[in-house]
């Protein structure tokens, strides 16, 4: 799941010398933990800004934490900044990411003349996501946050560390159905485990009618399935993929199976880098079972390169993905055929 994090000190102004004091403590260490489970759990958080003011480096702080704690684990976290005709350099600096921390950046273009660039960064991101979740904050964690909340895009306002988050939290209590977690003035890592699984059944009940795709790929075609995920998600539909690439024993992972069955569509990536792969083929082979029940329904392959596709492809939908363009077609042509 791709989750949108923004927040910052409550009514935070960018670019004003505001001061980090003590009381903001709790607020950040809640973005270290919240970064350290959603890497766990195999979700993707989007952030910005690499301002000390802001909750960003933290969630990524959690992040980095977490990839050193498992240095097995390939996770993904994803930056998305504004740029415009100016080259002006907007972009994030995070220098110190852990090797197995697989950094994406997305810049999403703001007319130079405009002084609001990071606002339409953040819609960007937002139209990107599964779910936003508030953290204390200013003017721009309010007006993505109003926004979101008042067009039923799945929200999850955290109130206790004050900010406009307490301000949304009014506008979005309605969707939440059950008491929300709390994260607590000494936030721990059950507290934010619980906050997660919340969050995750909240994006859940905001995606359910949306037609979702399974990305299966190896870890060398990492680029690739980047670019077809983004392709999928700008079309408007939900993507899984296995971020962390990591497996014990000699079945996959329930909660894999778990996204393999939810999905409509499983996509996999064939080249010889699947091929040789321990744990690709085993994500075909459990697609191709699972679909028997019903789900998913449809297994397609695309392939990479010359590796010669295994033989129950012979009745799978197929289609040339070696080249960009190719790639372009044939996921408008998967779209159109949903």
């Amino acid at each position: 799941m791709r989750i949108f994090i923004i927040g910052s000190l409550p009514d935070h102004l960018p670019g004003a010398d505001q001061p980090i004091l003590p009381d903001h403590a709790p607020l950040f260490e809640a973005g270290r933990q919240l970064g350290w489970v959603l890497a766990a759990d195999g979700h993707r958080a989007i952030i910005g800004s690499s301002s000390r003011r802001t909750i960003d480096p933290y969630i990524f702080e959690g992040y980095a934490e977490y990839c050193r704690d498992h240095p097995d684990a390939q996770v993904h976290i994803e930056i998305q900044f504004p740029v415009d005709g100016s080259n002006a350099g907007y972009e994030p600096d995070y220098p110190d990411a852990p090797d197995n921390l697989h950094v994406i950046k997305v810049e999403n273009y703001a007319d130079a003349s405009s002084p609001h660039r990071w606002i339409v960064s953040h819609f960007a991101a937002l139209r990107s996501a599964d779910l936003l979740i508030l953290l204390g904050g200013g003017v721009s964690t309010r007006i993505l946050g109003s926004y979101a909340a008042s067009n039923q895009i799945p929200t999850l306002a955290i109130r206790e560390y004050g900010g406009s988050s307490a301000e949304v939290f009014l506008l979005a209590q309605h969707t939440y159905h059950e008491a929300v977690p709390r994260l607590g003035k000494t936030p721990t890592r059950d507290s934010a485990q619980r906050m997660v699984s919340f969050a995750t059944k909240l994006a859940a009940r905001g995606t359910a009618s949306i037609h979702s795709y399974f990305l299966s790929y190896s870890w060398g075609d990492c680029v690739t399935a980047d670019h077809v995920e983004v392709l999928l998600r700008r079309l408007g539909r939900v993507v899984f993929r296995d971020e962390e690439q990591v497996k014990l024993g000699h079945r996959l992972p329930s909660q894999l199976q778990a996204s393999i069955r939810e999905a409509d569509t499983f996509i996999a990536l064939w080249s010889r880098k699947y091929d040789a792969s321990r744990w690709c083929p085993s994500e075909l082979e459990y697609a191709l079972e699972s679909q028997e029940s019903g789900r998913p329904s449809r297994v397609v392959l695309i392939e990479l390169d010359e590796a010669r596709p295994p033989l129950q492809a012979a009745s799978l939908l197929r289609a040339r993905g070696d080249s960009r363009e190719l790639l372009d077609l044939c996921i408008r042509r998967l779209i159109e055929q949903e």
